[in-house]
This record gives C-alpha cells, structure tokens and sequence, in this order.
C-alpha cells in the first residue's frame, strides 16, 4: 500500500468518532513498519485519548515506525489529554506522515515543527481536501466562528414534502427514520420553523437507543405563537429549548416570554433580515459563540428556501420515497442544485447527500462520515 491507501485507510477510521468527539476533530492514525500495519486508532470520545497515543497504545514497538494521521498532531498543554508530538517523539517514531494542517492556532504549523526539531521526517499534503471535508465542521467553527448547517427533509417520488392542503403525511419509511434518528443523535442542535411546530407538534428528539448526543431543540417562532402545551414546550425541562423570536415580540408579548421561561425554555430575540423574517445570520453567529459545531435544519419549504438564497447551508440531505401524492396544492420541496456526494439506499426509500460548493468550507466532493455512519 501506498501513502494515499494509507491515508484513506486513517481517514476512515477517523469517521468512527463522528458525533463522539465535538468540537474536537475526528482523527484515525495507522502505524506502519516496511508498509505493512501493525497498529491503528482513532480519537473515540471527547477528553478521551487522540488517534496517536490509542494506535501507539496497541504497538509492542514502534522504534522506526510510520505514522498516518490525518491531521496535525497536537503540540499544546492546554487541554485534556497531553500533546500527541510528544507520544510520537517519545515513541521513536521514524516518520509522520499527515493530510492536513490543524488550524487551530495552538497548533497550526507548530506541532509539524516539533516533529522536524526531534528529528522525525514530516510529510504533508496527503489526501489533503479529503482529510480537510471529513473535518468541515471543525475547520467551520474555528474560520467561521459558526457552526456546519446540513437542511433535512423527505419528500415523494413526484416531489412533495406533505400531503394536499399541507396535511401531514408519513413519507420515510423505518430505515429512513432510522438514519434520520441517528442523524440527530449525532448534532449540537436542530432547528425548525414554527410552521413545522404547529401543524406537525414534533418533539425534535432522537428516537433510539443511547443517543451519542443530546441536542438542543430551536425554533424560529418570530411572534411568540408556540402553543404552552406542545410537546417541545413540555419537555423542556428535560432536554434543552431555545425559542427565536423578533425583538418586538420581546417587548410586546412579555407574558408569552415569561410563561416560556417559566416552563424552561429560552428566549432569544433576533434582528430582522432583509425582508423581514428573523436573522438566520445573528443565529448562526450566536450558536457558534456557544461552540456549537453541527447545526441540523428540519425546515418547510420557505425556511429551506431561506438558507438556500442566502448560501448559509453547507449540506442537504434528502429522503426520497417511492410514494406519490399527485396533488396540485400538495407543498413541493426545495430544489437543490448542489452537487451530489453520495447516495445510499433504505430499504425502498433513497437518501441522497449533497455539498454547497460555495460553501466557505467545501474541499472535496466526497460522501460525509454521517452517510458512511448511516449505510
């Protein structure tokens, strides 16, 4: 096996850690002697050991060895776990092999330099837009101070998101559920329109056993009009609500605010956008200040429409159903003119990945780490 074949090997052991690690970055490492593996690891939970130290832990000797890491190994003290250069010096290990630089600034650059002053070679640049797209959310967060938006929804196969009328209707089938459950079982937060809340009373929880994450539940409400007795309101005491509503309604609805706050929930007043609707912007602004990596959008057509226009969303996913509804005043979905990164099947049922090239942190068209999760 080559460099690349050892890299691709590293970054899809990387992927296991997704939703586990946040906000620090998914890394998969492998040790190699005469090209042949003799250890690997990854980083699997937060404050838990990196990639390095966990293959390093599985090697009886790693004098000479190679390292495979995708990306930088870390160099500073101020965190959890000490730095990986020097588990890597301390081993003798002969060679680190990395796609990618860490851009975070008590990194950056510096723990390469540390490997070359103890006389280990450094090579670089290996898969590097793949390596840099596994860890889009992280490079987000850190340049952008925001989190990773991915829109989800499922539609027909004649592409509509809800029955005649707007009525509600059961589109995705078990398995479609199923990796829309592990999906959010796997972000900071997720967030819905008030439409959504009224007419659909979701609880916007991940519905299966041990979520890796709890997520808070947002919702765009920009008048207050959430119902006291919805299911979000009513469990908010148990898992996290935050409420978006316009700074007007801050000051004219002061009973509808504290009898939200009275039951648990947060209310966060946002500015207008251009046209009126509530700052996607100033929220995103805001999540990233609160270290939130990975934000999942449930919208209706307008909302998803909204992030669309305004380039904020950096991935869709789509659910598409073998079902029709032939309907005229059916609600069709969104269009997407992304490029397509994956796809996989569910049962009868396709789920489709797509990438906004435009987005600030788009490397590489390739299939997330959430669709190899969900396959």
């Amino acid at each position: 096996m080559d460099d690349a074949d050892l890299m691709r090997r590293a970054i899809k052991l990387a992927m296991r850690g997704r939703g586990l690690v946040e906000p620090n970055p998914m890394v998969g490492c492998v040790l190699t002697r005469d090209s042949r593996i003799i250890a690997e690891g990854y980083h699997e939970y937060f404050g838990g050991p990196h990639a390095e130290p966990n293959a390093l832990a599985k090697c009886a000797e790693a004098k000479g060895a190679t390292a495979y890491v995708t990306l930088e190994p870390c160099c500073h003290t101020t965190k959890k776990t000490p730095p990986c250069t020097r588990a890597l010096i301390g081993a003798k290990i002969a060679r680190v092999v990395a796609a990618c630089e860490d851009p975070n600034p008590l990194v950056s650059g510096k723990g390469f330099q540390e490997l070359r002053n103890a006389g280990i070679s450094v090579s670089t640049g290996i898969l590097e837009a793949e390596a840099r797209q596994l860890n889009a959310a992280y490079f987000k967060l850190l340049s952008q101070r925001r989190p990773y938006v991915t829109l989800k929804w499922a539609q027909t196969a004649d592409g509509k998101i809800a029955g005649p009328g707007g009525r509600r209707l059961a589109i995705s089938n078990a398995a479609s559920l199923a990796a829309m459950h592990g999906l959010r079982s796997r972000c900071d937060a997720i967030l819905v329109g008030i439409g959504s809340v009224l007419s659909d009373d979701p609880l916007l929880t991940a519905r299966i056993e041990r979520p890796v994450r709890e997520a808070l539940r947002i919702v765009l409400d920009s008048n207050l009009r959430i119902g006291l007795e919805s299911q979000i309101v009513k469990t908010a005491r148990r898992s996290a609500v935050m409420v978006c509503c316009g700074e007007r309604a801050i000051l004219e609805r002061s009973e509808a605010v504290a009898a939200l706050k009275g039951r648990g929930v947060e209310v966060v007043p946002l500015p207008a956008d251009a046209i009126g609707g509530l700052s996607l912007e100033h929220l995103l602004d805001e999540l990233g200040a609160r270290n939130m990596t990975h934000l999942l959008v449930e919208p209706g057509v307008k909302l998803a429409e909204s992030f669309l226009r305004e380039n904020l969303a950096d991935r869709v996913w789509v659910f598409r159903s073998p079902m029709t509804v032939n309907a005229e005043d059916a609600p069709a979905a969104a269009h997407v003119d992304y490029p397509m990164s994956g796809m996989i099947g569910l049962s009868e049922d396709d789920l489709t990945e797509y990438l906004n090239p435009a987005s600030p942190v788009f490397y590489s068209l390739q299939k997330s780490a959430d669709l190899n999760w969900s396959e």
